[in-house]
């Protein structure tokens, strides 16, 4: 039976009516908070545990019409009391989970508050959760992202919303569209949080921001700019960095104008592009698919069209990344926060999954040499460089379905773990706070996302499997028994220990020894808990080797 959460207008029984009914009564009228932009009323939700929730509350002005593709605008105040009880819009989209367009609204740019009282004793940790989904798809909605787990601590949960795919991240080069709406909506929401928080009961001088894959990249690329300074005091990264070279893009112009050609404009002029996009219907710019570009060289990374970019144009105050992610972390430019941050087991599944497709690609020659490689080096070395990652991962066999465990295997470490272990070097050395870095294990009926890809012949947990273990998901099937309640509590317990206090383990599990370059200590979470030290040792020393990285460039 799952977890649940009945708010007081949707209680299904007498017997939950009269519950919900009776917390109302003793406070006599429903959950009232003031904000800088008015007054909101909320709802009280009984369940597993009793909380507030404040839904749809808009932290930016609604991006219509001529806002369409700009930063976002900060809220406009209201009269009277906003009903909080229902949430805001989702951006339109494609939802992958539900594999359905989601019309949604362009007036999207809401967030959801959810916490256990509105007056504790003192000022209650925050965590503000950032969604994955691509830079494409989701939402901050508690279907998904459900705060029951969350809720059994003594902490204060904000999800939000953020513009997404064209909407998000149309990028012309130019002052008047330079990139990167979707990254400064959720800048504008950090804001928001540190402004107005405290009417919650949480602390906005102890705020962790924290996401999964795309969403985990977004708090990365939180940590190296300059716009996000002082918004948050400690981040969390699940399976994504602003170093894994699918959390950025580096053709964004050219897509624009390819998708302007597809819709029926061509044309070379980004300011008649811009024009002719701010009038197209919404629907339009959802769940795009565009021809390949003709590059020297390919790479599956460039399959995420629209997403992050570095701004080339405007002020640097204006600009979310004013130079790329590589270059900032190289030398240092990186929030000095303590962190959190791992991947799953099987994070490669993710990539794997698509093996019939991509097939034929992966055996063309510099195929598996990962692309910021490829864009620096000689044809030569590209390809002695791809015969020793063959031999490394397939022992010179071609790509096959037959060897898809090798695949899987590979990816999860070209993919994402390299470059999270490579963010994680350069932020120890960089910075006097800790890093925790993690491997995620847990396999219980709750890894769902591995079922759905039919990949349950493959070993470890898939890309996002940990996100049920997290939260209350209602909108799919997700079971819950006690051995899933488990690796529910410890998680959950970990993340809460560390946004209260920056200590994971300070609860008394078994402890997690920070990551150190020395000392490369990382933490196995799953059915138990272990400290173990370098991660995958052998293939991560052959990717070092790789990148020419066995010892890292510090600027001091």
């Amino acid at each position: 039976m799952q977890w649940r959460s009945i708010c007081y207008y949707l209680c299904s029984s007498r017997e939950e009516e009269t519950k919900t009914i009776s917390l109302v009564s003793r406070d006599m009228q429903l959950p009232l908070v003031k904000i800088v932009q008015g007054e909101l009323k909320g709802v009280i939700c009984c369940g597993l545990e009793n909380y507030v929730a404040f839904k749809g509350i808009p932290y930016a002005k609604p991006p219509l019409g001529e806002l369409r593709f700009k930063a976002p605008e900060p809220p406009e105040p209201w009269q009277g009391v906003r009903d909080a009880s229902q949430h805001g819009p989702v951006c339109p989209q494609y939802n992958e989970r539900m594999n359905r367009i989601e019309p949604g609204s362009e007036d999207c740019l809401y967030l959801n508050v959810y916490t256990k009282t509105l007056t504790p004793p003192k000022p209650r940790p925050v965590l503000v959760w950032i969604h994955g989904g691509g830079f494409y798809t989701g939402s901050g909605d508690s279907d998904f992202y459900g705060p029951e787990f969350f809720m059994a601590h003594d902490v204060v949960l904000v999800t939000i919303n953020y513009r997404l795919e064209v909407l998000g991240f149309l990028c012309l080069d130019t002052e008047e569209c330079p990139g990167n709406a979707g990254m400064k909506d959720q800048v504008l929401a950090l804001k928001w949080v540190k402004q107005n928080i405290a009417a919650f009961g949480g602390d906005p001088n102890n705020v962790t921001i924290f996401g999964c894959s795309a969403g985990s990249a977004s708090v990365s690329c939180h940590l190296i700019s300059k716009m996000s300074s002082g918004l948050f005091n400690k981040a969390i990264c699940q399976s994504g960095v602003c170093l894994n070279e699918w959390s950025y893009n580096i053709y964004a112009r050219e897509r624009s104008f390819q998708l302007g050609k597809l819709l029926g404009k061509e044309t070379d002029d980004p300011a008649e592009l811009l024009q002719f996009l701010k009038c197209v219907p919404a629907s339009s710019l959802v769940g795009i698919q565009l021809p390949t570009l003709d590059l020297k060289y390919h790479d599956l990374m460039d399959s995420i069209l629209f997403g992050p970019v570095i701004e080339k144009v405007g002020s640097e105050g204006n600009k979310f990344l004013s130079e790329s992610p590589l270059d900032l972390v190289k030398n240092g430019h990186m929030a000095k926060v303590p962190i959190i941050l791992g991947y799953t087991s099987g994070d490669g599944i993710e990539i794997a999954r698509k093996l019939p497709v991509i097939a034929p690609f992966l055996s063309t020659p510099g195929a598996v040499v990962p692309r910021e490689l490829k864009l620096k080096w000689e044809p030569e070395r590209i390809q002695k460089v791809d015969g020793r990652i063959r031999m490394q991962y397939f022992n010179d066999q071609q790509i096959s379905m037959e060897n898809i465990q090798n695949y899987s295997d590979f990816e999860t470490d070209r993919v994402f773990l390299y470059n999270i272990l490579r963010y994680a070097r350069y932020h120890a050395q960089y910075t006097s706070e800790p890093v925790y870095f993690y491997e995620f294990v847990a396999e219980t009926e709750r890894n769902f996302t591995k079922k759905s890809y039919n990949m349950d012949s493959l070993k470890g947990v898939c890309h996002s499997d940990d996100l049920a273990y997290l939260f209350n998901i209602t909108c799919l099937d997700v079971p819950l028994t006690d051995e899933s309640r488990e690796v529910i509590e410890k998680l959950v317990r970990l993340w809460t220990d560390f946004a209260t206090n920056g200590n994971p383990t300070s609860s008394g599990a078994v402890e997690w020894k920070p990551f150190k370059e020395s000392e490369r200590n990382y933490y196995i979470i799953g059915k138990q808990l272990e400290c173990k030290r370098n991660p995958n040792k052998d293939n991560m020393t052959f990717w070092e080797d790789i990148y020419e990285e066995s010892k890292l460039n510090i600027k001091k």
